[in-house]
């Protein structure tokens, strides 16, 4: 069924070796999240097949969502992980992004008991985290 409703907020996703990012500009719908998990669904598709692969999510502005929007963000998460061989997802926001605070244990019960998770304050310490997680995976090929 067709929502009313337009996306809220902004994404671009992109692959570096086995770590699928994606920049969020928040706050966003539940539409956008459809159109987001399209995009680095299609990046995992491509991966699944050759191993492991980590997500990393860079949230600009707010991490404010709707309930509508978490649950389909969980519904994501649980399907990429055992159906796409995600084994971890990074949450990056920096201390100033809208509603951090407020949220993360809303992020930290949607990984919970699906995948390893940390949120960072920057993408590179997100970055050296999803290598270091490939790396005890696949021992010599995290990049690749």
């Amino acid at each position: 069924m067709a929502s009313p409703f337009a996306a809220h907020g902004q994404f671009r996703t992109w692959v570096e070796g086995r770590v699928i990012f994606s920049e969020v500009l928040g706050p966003w719908n539940r539409e956008l999240v459809h159109e987001c998990v399209r995009e680095l669904d299609a990046h995992a598709r491509l991966l699944a097949p050759d191993g492991p692969h980590v997500g990393v999510a860079v949230v600009r502005g707010s991490m404010l969502c709707p309930p509508d929007a978490f649950a389909a963000l969980r519904q994501a998460i649980v399907y990429s992980a055992t159906r796409l061989h995600c084994i971890g997802n990074a949450l990056v926001a920096a201390p100033d992004v809208e509603g951090r605070a407020l949220v993360w244990p809303m992020y930290e019960r949607m990984y919970a008991g699906v995948s390893e998770y940390r949120l960072a304050d920057d993408i590179d310490s997100a970055r050296a985290w999803a290598l270091a997680l490939l790396a005890r995976q696949r021992p010599g090929d995290a990049a690749g």
